[in-house]
């Protein structure tokens, strides 16, 4: 789930680390740490199941995570059917399962040690869709809002995650670039590096819950709130909500992760009490394993808004970089006899990259050029890049 192996990281650590409000100092601080992290939800639908294995650390350790590898992985159901979930990355165990006729399931690991682990049986639920998702407007920025509801009224406890994509621009817009086999500066034909997309993922644990009512009905549940100068409303901003069903188990048990990290203020905090979830070493009980297990169908809505769209004043470019950061400098043609030594010089390294042209009227003089970082959208922002996701609109 920006990743949800830091918040179980920071579960973990409640075995070792000082609270940033008191001291938490548990009896098992001594002793060995390095315990099974498990992560995901068993997706009984036709999504992929995607979980996620590795252990806790000292925070003296520098590494930032460690991933449990070799481990052999299953899903068995309540006929004792196994499925598969291969290592198809460092810890990472996934496949699609297509779990519709499964009425309960567990997760079944055996890692390359030879320590086996399960969760509880869980009932396999099917989660209703997702029926709207809305905004309003909230000082500089938008409040997104879902709406849902179950008609067989037995969904009960939901939760929620997102995954969001924002278009953004560089400072300068270019239409030329520097070839280098032939140290000769040619039009950019076919290559936009001005407008980019990047990623983002929800870093809230989001619950709702309709016990209380008569109907299991889900309204003006708050998702998320996006300011303007985030810069994720400069140009557009998409959002892929999706939907979860939980037990009344698994709901008590994000409850009290939620409560935890909303105390210290930040969801990758170390967690200041034990939170014990339905995972179990078989041949040892004392042994603390870390996570819960539940298994639903997926349900998600996207939601699209453009800059133009928006009744707030939001600036097209955030930076960094700035103008300051982005001044340009020029590189003549003349004198002519060390103008290749100049270009390669000048272009060669790829940290500088040209903007445009300069000059008199019908007359090009030289160029002009800054840093890549002002130029090129995928170096101003790690991460970004120029290639328009499929579901995005040509106009937004």
């Amino acid at each position: 789930m920006k990743n949800t192996r830091q918040l179980f990281t920071g579960i973990m650590l409640l075995l070792l680390i000082y609270s940033c409000k008191r001291p938490f100092a548990p009896d098992v601080v001594a002793s060995d740490v390095n315990y099974l992290v498990v992560e995901g939800n068993i997706n009984t639908g036709a999504d992929t199941t995607i979980i996620k294995l590795s252990r806790t650390t000292q925070l003296s350790d520098s590494t930032k995570r460690k991933n449990e590898t070799g481990a052999k992985v299953y899903v068995e159901d309540d006929k004792n059917i196994q499925y598969a979930l291969p290592e198809l990355a460092s810890g990472m165990y996934k496949a699609a399962l297509n779990l519709k006729n499964v009425q309960k399931c567990r997760l079944h690991i055996v890692t390359k040690d030879q320590k086996e682990y399960v969760s509880d049986y869980v009932d396999a639920l099917t989660t209703p869709p997702i029926d709207s998702i809305s905004y309003t407007v909230t000082g500089t920025g938008i409040q997104l809002y879902t709406y849902a509801h179950d008609p067989t009224n037995q969904i009960k406890y939901y939760r929620w995650d997102f995954d969001e994509t924002w278009e953004y621009v560089s400072y300068y817009q270019t239409l030329y670039k520097y070839d280098a086999v032939n140290n000769k500066v040619v039009p950019r034909v076919g290559e936009d590096i001005f407008h980019c997309w990047i990623d983002g993922h929800s870093n809230q644990i989001l619950l709702g819950s309709s016990a209380g009512l008569s109907q299991s009905v889900i309204n003006n549940q708050p998702i998320a709130y996006v300011d303007q100068s985030s810069g994720k409303l400069a140009q557009g901003y998409s959002m892929l909500l999706k939907q979860y069903a939980l037990t009344k188990e698994a709901y008590e048990y994000w409850q009290k992760i939620k409560k935890n990290t909303e105390q210290l203020g930040s969801i990758f905090d170390a967690q200041p009490s034990a939170l014990t979830g339905n995972l179990h070493n078989l041949n040892d009980a004392n042994e603390p394993v870390l996570g819960y297990i539940g298994a639903s169908s997926v349900t998600s809505k996207r939601f699209l808004i453009g800059h133009n769209s928006l009744p707030i004043s939001s600036a097209v470019y955030y930076p960094p970089p700035d103008s300051s950061d982005c001044k340009q400098k020029a590189i003549q043609f003349s004198p002519d006899d060390t103008y290749g030594v100049r270009l390669n010089n000048t272009f060669a390294r790829g940290d500088s990259l040209i903007t445009s042209d300069y000059g008199l009227p019908g007359r090009i003089l030289g160029y002009l050029y800054t840093g890549a970082e002002c130029v090129d959208c995928r170096v101003k922002m790690k991460g970004g890049r120029n290639v328009k996701p499929p579901y995005w609109p040509d106009v937004l």
